[in-house]
């Protein structure tokens, strides 16, 4: 199992617990902080989604065998998703996940990737959906009843898009919000 925390102030820490209820049931895992978070170091500006992409897969060629379990939150979500199309993934598990146009992707964080990403309704186009209508293993979705940051729109695509998976699943935790993840 690889775990993928999100952006702003998030880091591996974030799941300390769930990596240690996973260890309790035997199941390994691994877990990072990107570049830019925790303390890994370096400069999160510059960073951009593709380059969260080359991590993971570096982390997952280098710790993790396949099939695998892959945990994504938040900006993570598009991330994950996209592991799928590199790697054998029998679990995708997307916490309140983002996903984000082909015209972020190559950005670096920062003002560009900014407003490319809160431009109305930028996420309709995401390729995220295309890689999940392929996508064959099973899905769980988690997202906020009261989400600020993800359109419960996006989360409804998400999961529709997943039409060939094995099985998939949207649970609405009530009362809850998007935290930094």
């Amino acid at each position: 199992t690889i775990v993928l925390h999100g952006a702003g102030q998030s880091s591996r820490h974030r799941f300390a617990r769930l990596r240690q209820a996973l260890a309790i049931k035997g199941i390994p895992s691994v877990s990072f902080d990107f570049v830019g978070h925790g303390e890994t170091g370096g400069s999160l500006s510059g960073s951009s989604l593709q380059e969260r992409t080359d991590q993971a897969s570096a982390v997952i060629r280098h710790a993790c065998s396949e099939p695998l379990n892959l945990v994504g939150a938040s900006m993570s979500g598009h991330t994950a998703i996209k592991l799928t199309e590199k790697f054998r993934v029998a679990n995708l598990i997307l916490l309140v996940p983002a996903v984000y146009t082909p015209r972020a992707y190559d950005l670096p964080f920062g003002p560009a990737f900014s407003a490319a990403i809160r431009s109305p309704g930028s996420w309709q186009d995401s390729d995220a959906f295309a890689i999940l209508a392929a996508f064959q293993g099973h899905l769980l979705v988690v997202a906020a009843e009261s989400d600020e940051v993800i359109p419960a729109a996006v989360v409804q695509k998400i999961h529709a898009s997943a039409a060939n998976a094995a099985t998939r699943c949207l649970h609405v935790v009530p009362g809850s919000r998007h935290l930094s993840l």
